[in-house]
């Protein structure tokens, strides 16, 4: 089966590149033989939500992306008939900006088949516990009301994260401390740190417990409502989709296959070199690669302090995620797993005639190895001994070199000390990214917003010049 799901994922990926929405064809621009007004640097949906902006201001704009492909970390491929994807997944209405894109595409919106689910499955003491999905809900939203205690007062101003002084405490603090001082039982504090673990994508100990409060503060204070944003609802057609749009209705050009390997601004121009050798000049250019990769491109004035330290140090996300199709689960499940399991969240997305297809994720491919099937099967049965596995399909976001990493969350420290000057232009080197959006950082929604807001600033800063 590894041999199946490897050729699988070649050939889909060796199709999603061949469509032609995917890339502009090659021009005298993005051939180098002529500047440009603006140069974005990554083609996930910061990088091309700033270059529709940049060339709807009127700026001729090129956009350069690494991979033989657009999407950076989204990736839809089909599976069972099901359009899934591997990277950036789910969106709700409390993410204003991935939702205005949504309606101005027209686009729909598919649910989970887990929030159908009667049965939970979670652990008690190591022990199995296979009951209600009422009664899983009960002890989960008590044990994260606890939990998320002090998200309201550290965030009033949710999409304003620096808003309220006085909480470095919070950020200097890990969950995994926090949960051991808070007023919950064990089987309370075993699902509170499988929590703070997915939010992370990595063990809880690495990340900053105000950073963990965030989302709740942006899913309106509510449990559920939060949830209803990280694991509910999902563009019908994969994200892919709504990317596509995005670009099929912007005025740049997209090159891809061009890894940028230096980046130098002199006197008011910038001037972009890939690893290929191609020289492309601009009057600015906007940074729209993730957080762990920053480190990886030259940059004259070099790359400032704090973005190098924080680059090199890497955000905690670096867990896996796995799609299962198998057969024998009869109806939709909810499984949650303590924090030193392989898999320490699985339930149903899609259910078919013959089989569902199950999404799991891990805080570690240390405790999961996602290229063994006998791993993976082992993972599954943990929660649902009946579970046949029939295929499985995975990405390693890890091991790409574009990407080093899944989803972000910051460790202790870095919000409250940091998140401004990642933030900031050095001269007119602008940076974008989900990895360094006020909102809901580390999702579509944040990818969004921060693309928005560079292309503003950039175009600004332009006229102005």
């Amino acid at each position: 089966m590894d041999r199946q799901r490897r050729k699988f994922i070649k050939k889909t990926a060796a199709g999603l590149i061949a469509a032609p929405v995917l890339a502009s064809s090659a021009s005298n621009i993005a051939s180098g033989k002529e500047s440009v007004d603006t140069i974005v640097i990554g083609g996930g949906f910061a990088g091309v939500t700033a270059g529709r902006e940049l060339s709807a201001r009127g700026l001729n704009t090129l956009v350069l992306e690494a991979q033989p492909r657009m999407g950076g970390r989204v990736l839809t491929l089909p599976l069972a008939g099901h359009d899934i994807d591997l990277g950036g997944t789910w969106v709700g209405w409390s993410q204003p900006h991935v939702w205005t894109e949504i309606m101005r595409y027209g686009l729909s919106i598919d649910e989970t088949a887990a929030v159908n689910a009667e049965t939970a499955i979670w652990f008690d003491n190591q022990k199995r516990i296979e009951g209600s999905a009422e009664t899983y809900a009960e002890i989960f939203e008590r044990a994260a009301g606890v939990f998320y205690g002090p998200a309201r007062e550290a965030f009033p101003r949710p999409f304003d994260p620096l808003y309220a002084k006085g909480f470095g405490h919070l950020d200097a603090m890990n969950p995994v401390d926090a949960i051991n001082k808070l007023q919950l039982s064990q089987v309370e504090k075993d699902m509170m740190l499988s929590l703070a673990g997915i939010n992370a994508h990595a063990p809880p100990v690495q990340s900053s417990y105000l950073d963990q409060l965030r989302w709740f503060a942006l899913g309106d204070f509510d449990v559920w409502n939060m949830w209803d944003n990280l694991g509910r609802y999902r563009i019908s057609g994969g994200a892919e989709k709504l990317l596509q749009r995005m670009q099929g209705d912007s005025g740049a050009e997209f090159l891809l296959d061009s890894p940028v390997k230096s980046i130098i601004s002199d006197e008011g121009i910038v001037t972009v070199t890939t690893n290929t050798g191609k020289v492309y000049h601009a009057r600015a250019a906007v940074v729209a690669v993730p957080l762990n990769c920053l480190g990886d491109i030259e940059f004259q004035p070099s790359l400032g302090a704090v973005k190098s330290r924080v680059s090199k140090a890497r955000h905690t996300g670096s867990g896996t995620k796995i799609y299962a199709r198998v057969k024998n689960v009869k109806a939709p499940v909810m499984c949650q797993g303590t924090i030193d399991m392989p898999l320490n969240f699985l339930w149903t997305e899609y259910v078919d005639d013959d089989s569902q297809i199950l999404v799991g994720f891990g805080t570690s491919d240390k405790l999961l190895d996602i290229n063994s099937e006998a791993a993976v099967r082992r993972a599954i049965k943990s929660f649902l001994p009946e579970a046949e596995l029939l295929e499985f399909f995975t990405y390693d976001w890890n091991a790409d070199p574009y990407s080093k990493g899944t989803w972000c969350m910051y460790r202790p420290h870095v919000l409250t000390e940091d998140f401004k000057q990642l933030q900031e232009n050095q001269e007119n080197i602008y940076f974008s990214g989900a990895d360094i959006a006020y909102g809901w950082r580390g999702f579509i929604d944040g990818a969004i917003e921060s693309g928005l807001r560079v292309g503003r600033e950039v175009a600004d800063g332009l006229k102005k010049g």
